[in-house]
């Protein structure tokens, strides 16, 4: 048996809306939320990120994030720690909410981009910056550049990668 949805749909086609920068300085362009559909409880969007650029330390407040990385050679720093974790174009990297993170472009030319899904209905009104962790974030951030630079970190960025992060 067959049934017509035709009359219940509403489809939208917005465009892709332009980036600008978050709290977490990322260039952040939300695609589904509040503003545009009633999005019970899941928004998504994309981050770019040009070459060698890394976020501010942030949390998100109240709601978990789910990372796919479309392109280029991301590090994650995560934690209190700011344990790196690599993740190369194909890697799925899910955060619970209230841990610490950054998302670092290890390239320094090519922008590196990612889609991002989270539970917050604005898409980023629960970021809280961590700026405590900003010194600890630039040593390592250099550090896990240099290796990228180096080749050091070429073995670890063969394949896609999934991470879970939990408290």
């Amino acid at each position: 048996m067959s049934t017509d949805l035709t009359n219940e749909l509403r489809i939208q086609t917005p465009g892709f809306p332009p980036y600008a920068l978050g709290a977490q300085n990322q260039k952040l362009a939300p695609l589904v939320h509040a503003g545009v559909v009633d999005p019970k409880g899941l928004t998504c969007g994309m981050v770019r990120m040009e070459g060698a650029h890394h976020a501010a330390p942030h949390i998100h407040e109240h709601s978990p994030i789910i990372v796919f990385v479309h392109q280029g050679m991301i590090a994650s720093l995560v934690g209190e720690e700011l344990e790196p974790l690599l993740h190369a174009p194909g890697s799925v990297l899910w955060i619970a909410p209230g841990v610490p993170h950054i998302g670092c472009n290890l390239d320094p030319v090519n922008p590196a981009v990612v889609l991002e899904a989270r539970t917050d209905e604005a898409f980023n009104a629960d970021v809280v910056r961590r700026p405590d962790l900003d010194a600890r974030v630039a040593e390592r951030v250099a550090d896990l550049q240099r290796r990228y630079a180096a080749g050091q970190l070429d073995d670890q960025l063969t394949r896609p990668t999934v991470h879970i992060v939990s408290r």
